[in-house]
C-alpha cells in the first residue's frame, strides 16, 4: 500500500519510548522561505537538501508542523492530528544564516491543504554536516522526508540525517528537483502511452506484446540511470524503448525458454538496482511519487510487473513443473515484499493472488489448489515481513504491524479516506481510463486462446485486488490495460513431451507465441 494506514514513528523503529523528552542536539528553526543567496550561504556552512513536507498528495503548514515535531507521517486525508505529544519545539529567526547547531527548514504556507508537489529547502549547520544531506527514509541523496528531522534534532543513533560530500550541492539539488518534477508529471501519461502502444501491438504484432512490457520496464530504468529531466526526452526514451526494445526482445526470444530467461533477467535487474541504485528505479516515469513512497515498487511498477509475473510463472510451471513455479514465485514475492527492496504490502497481496491463480491453472490444482497456493504465498510474504521487522531500520510496513491486529484493522478502515474517496474525486480522469481498461479486457478475453485467457484472468483478478487495496486507481487501470493487451495473444506451450534419452521434461517444437 502506498500510503501509511496509521500514524507511526518510523525513526524509533520499535525502540521503547523514553519517559522524559530528550534534549534536542539541534535547534529547529522554521522559516517561510530561504532566498537563493541564503541557501547558498547555508550550503557553504553545512549540508543542504530538498524537504518533502508531508505524506500523500496534499499538505499544508498545520499538517507539516504536526509531522515535524512528532516525527510522524500525518496524512491530511485522515482528517485528524495524532494524539501524541510533540517531542520538541521550534523557533523562528530573522537571519537563519547566522545560526549554528541548527536545522533550518522552510514549510508550506498556512491555509487549506494544497498539492504536495513542491520540495522545500532544508539546511543542517554544525556537528560535522557538510555537502549534501542523505536520508535512510528516501534513499535518494539530497531528498529529505519531514520525518527525518525529529531523530536528527533529538540525536537518535538511528534514523537521522547524514551528509555526503558534494562539489556543488545547490546545483545538484536543482538538477534533482528538475528530474523529480519532470518524472512526476509523466506518471499517468507514461502508463497511458505504454497502454496505447501495447493495444496497437496487440492488433498489429501480438508476439511483441510481452517483450514490449519488458522493454518499457528497462527503458524507465534507463531514463533514471541517465538522470533525464527533460519531459519530451523522457517520452521519447519511453516510446522508442518500448517499441524498439520490444521488437529486439521479440526477435531474440524465439522460444518459451528464452522469453522466460528474459523475464527472470528483468526481475533480477530490478532486484539488484533496488538495493544498489534505488534512485534509478525511483526517479523515473514508472517510479513511485516522491511524496509518500520515495523508493521501491510503487503502484505503477507493481501493475506493469504483473505481465511478466503471470507469463513467467506460467512458463516456469509448464516447463519445470511445481519446482520451477515455486522458485519463480519465491523470487517474485521477495522482490515485492523484502524491506531492502521497498516492502510493498499491497503489492505482495496482489502478486500472491496472481501467482495462486496461475499456479492453480497451469499445475491443474483446481479451486482448492488456488486457495492452498494463496495461503502458501501469504505465508512466504508474512515470513519475509517478520524477518524484516526484527531488523532495526525504516520499514514501509512497520506502522501496519506495530500494533498487532488493531494496526491491520486501521489499514482496512483507512482504505476509505486514503483510497476510495480520492478516487471518486478524480472521476473525470478515472472514468475514461476505466473504460479503456474494460475495453482492453473485453477484447483480450474474446480474442485470446484458452491458455492465454487464463493469463488475462490472472492479471484481471490481481488488478481487481489492487483496486481494493491500493490508493492509485488511475495508475492501476492504465497499467492494467497495457498488461491485459500484452497477455491477450501470448501463447503457452500446450503440453510437455518427455524425451527418455535426455531424461528431462521438454516441450514440443512449436512457437512460444502466436501471430494469428
Amino acid at each position: 500500500m502506498s500510503a501509511p494506514a496509521a500514524h507511526a514513528r518510523p525513526f524509533l523503529w520499535g525502540a521503547p519510548v523514553a519517559k522524559h523528552r530528550p534534549v534536542p542536539r539541534f535547534k529547529v528553526v522554521v522559516v517561510d522561505d530561504l532566498s537563493d543567496s541564503q541557501f547558498r550561504t547555508l550550503a557553504a556552512r553545512g549540508a543542504v537538501g530538498l524537504l518533502v513536507p508531508g505524506v500523500g498528495p496534499v499538505t499544508n503548514r498545520r499538517y507539516a508542523i504536526a509531522s515535524l515535531v512528532r516525527g510522524l507521517d500525518v496524512n491530511p486525508y485522515l482528517g485528524t492530528l495524532p494524539k501524541s505529544r510533540p517531542l520538541f519545539g521550534f523557533a523562528s529567526s530573522p537571519d537563519p544564516t547566522r545560526l549554528h547547531d541548527a536545522i533550518i527548514v522552510a514549510l508550506p504556507p498556512d491555509g487549506p491543504p494544497v498539492s504536495n508537489d513542491r520540495r522545500y529547502p532544508i539546511a543542517v549547520v554544525g556537528r560535522g554536516f557538510h555537502g549534501l544531506l542523505t536520508s535512510v527514509t528516501t534513499r535518494i541523496p539530497g531528498l529529505v522526508s519531514i520525518v527525518d528531522i525529529a531523530p536528527t534534532a533529538l540525536g537518535y543513533p538511528r534514523g537521522g540525517l547524514r551528509s555526503t560530500q558534494s562539489t556543488d550541492a545547490v546545483a545538484t539539488l536543482e538538477r534533482l528537483d528538475g528530474r523529480i518534477h519532470a518524472n512526476n508529471r509523466l506518471k499517468l501519461p507514461a502508463l497511458i502511452i505504454i497502454a496505447c502502444a501495447l493495444l496497437l501491438l496487440a492488433r498489429l504484432r501480438p508476439r511483441a506484446g510481452l517483450p514490449a512490457i519488458l522493454a518499457a520496464l528497462l527503458s524507465s530504468v534507463a531514463a533514471g540511470a541517465l538522470q533525464i529531466a527533460n519531459e519530451p526526452a523522457l517520452v521519447a526514451v519511453l516510446v522508442v524503448g518500448t517499441l524498439g526494445g520490444g521488437w529486439l526482445i521479440a526477435h531474440a526470444c524465439t522460444d518459451d525458454r528464452r522469453i522466460l530467461a528474459a523475464i527472470v533477467l528483468v526481475l533480477l535487474a530490478h532486484f539488484v538496482l533496488l538495493v544498489v541504485r534505488p534512485a534509478w528505479v525511483a526517479i523515473t516515469p514508472l517510479g513511485p511519487t516522491q511524496n509518500s513512497r520515495f523508493w521501491g515498487i510503487g503502484n505503477q511498477l507493481e501493475t506493469l510487473l504483473l505481465a511478466p509475473l503471470v507469463a513467467g510463472s506460467a512458463l516456469a510451471a509448464r516447463r519445470y513443473g511445481a519446482v520451477g513455479f515455486s522458485i519463480f514465485a519465491l523470487l517474485s514475492l521477495v522482490l515485492v515484499t523484502d524491506n531492502r527492496l521497498g516492502s510493498d504490502g499491497g503489492g505482495a497481496i496482489v502478486f500472491a493472488v496472481a501467482l495462486a491463480y496461475t499456479g492453480a491453472r497451469f499445475l491443474r490444482l483446481g479451486a482448492r489448489g488456488f486457495l492452498t497456493l494463496f495461503l502458501l504465498n501469504g505465508t512466504v510474504g508474512l515470513g519475509v515481513i517478520w524477518l524484516n521487522l526484527r531488523v532495526p531500520g525504516p520499514d514501509h510496513l512497520r506502522s501496519a504491524f506495530a500494533h498487532g491486529a488493531s494496526g491491520l484493522v486501521d489499514v482496512v478502515a483507512n482504505r476509505v479516506p486514503l483510497a476510495y474517496l480520492p478516487a471518486l474525486h478524480q472521476w473525470p480522469v478515472l472514468a475514461p481510463i476505466a473504460i479503456l481498461f474494460l475495453l482492453a479486457l473485453t477484447a483480450a478475453l474474446t480474442r485470446s486462446d484458452p491458455r492465454a485467457r487464463d493469463l488475462v484472468l490472472a492479471a484481471a483478478l490481481a488488478i481487481a485486488t489492487s483496486l481494493l487495496l491500493n490508493d492509485s486507481a488511475t495508475y492501476e487501470l492504465a497499467g492494467g490495460a497495457a498488461v491485459v493487451a500484452a497477455l491477450a495473444r501470448f501463447s503457452i506451450p500446450a503440453r510437455p513431451i518427455v524425451f527418455p534419452a535426455a531424461g528431462a521434461v521438454q516441450f514440443a517444437a512449436q512457437p512460444a507465441h502466436s501471430e494469428e
